[in-house]
């Protein structure tokens, strides 16, 4: 963070009250409300803070971080009396880097919003979630944990945390913190896509079948879920169910990934692949 350490003795800091003196004047002498916000503007973190968050909500992004860049600005040489803010700031323009593509840029600021506020978890969890986007994966553990850590409950930050333990090859774990978030957020579709996904790459395919199921308990019409579900089954070697759920499929979507479904299921009738007992590739009996 930029600090500014004023001479009072200096031609700086002369021209500086001399500066605010005639913005306070103009602000006092304004013909309407409207005129004296706009003079107030220059010299108040708030309006250029808020107008921020009102843009970000409009998805608006370049001009919201445009107006936290000036709330910055602002708080930084506006003395003590922002400190309370510049947390806040850091992370919000950081919010809003990210939506415009910036995230190391972001992840600057998420920085400077824990080093200003070390307990501000929801800071951590997006300086994790951004480091991840930039192949951190070691920082990015410890950062999530920290945020679990001050805010147990935090199901978004325990998911995040499993896409990073998972990328770094440590699936067994990861497995163990999507299960916490899915015991935090029973019904999250996020956090039962990811972990079907996992189970996917790890060749249990009867587990990715609940996951996704419970995807489509919640979103029907879910047709990403739906394949996935034709992939589970063809790994377990439910052709049978598989075709039906591909049909389901089909009544959803006509996109390509279908098509090429339906491509690899023939393949596997064509070879006839047969399950060896009923048992699948993990070990488990089918249902």
């Amino acid at each position: 963070m930029k600090r500014v350490v004023w001479d009072e003795t200096g031609q700086d800091h002369a021209m500086f009250v001399k500066e605010l003196r005639n913005l306070r004047t103009r602000a006092d002498g304004a013909w309407s409300r409207e005129e004296a916000f706009d003079i107030h503007m220059e010299i108040d973190v708030r309006p250029h803070f808020r107008a921020g968050n009102c843009l970000y909500a409009l998805r608006r992004h370049s001009e919201a971080k445009g107006e936290f860049t000036l709330a910055l600005e602002a708080a930084e040489n506006g003395g003590n009396q922002w400190g309370y803010l510049l947390p806040q700031i850091h992370m919000n323009l950081g919010i809003a880097l990210e939506a415009e593509g910036m995230v190391i840029n972001a992840c600057e600021h998420y920085r400077e919003a824990v080093i200003l506020y070390p307990t501000h978890f929801r800071a951590l969890k997006l300086l994790g979630s951004a480091l991840f986007g930039v192949g951190e994966y070691k920082v990015v553990v410890k950062a999530l944990e920290e945020a679990i850590f001050l805010k147990a409950d935090y199901a978004d930050a325990h998911c995040d945390m499993a896409s990073a333990l998972h990328t770094i090859r440590d699936d067994e774990k990861a497995v163990q913190v999507f299960q916490q978030a899915l015991d935090l957020k029973p019904s999250n579709v996020d956090v039962l896509c990811n972990m079907g996904g996992l189970y996917m790459e790890m060749g249990r395919y009867q587990r990715v079948s609940e996951m996704y199921t419970r995807v489509l308990s919640v979103l029907p019409n879910h047709w990403r879920a739906q394949l996935n579900e034709v992939v589970a089954l063809l790994g377990v070697g439910e052709t049978k169910e598989a075709k039906r759920a591909l049909k389901e499929a089909l009544k959803i979507t006509n996109w390509v990934e279908l098509h090429d479904a339906v491509s690899y299921l023939k393949q596997l009738q064509r070879k006839k692949i047969k399950t060896n007992g009923g048992v699948n590739r993990d070990g488990e009996s089918r249902r």
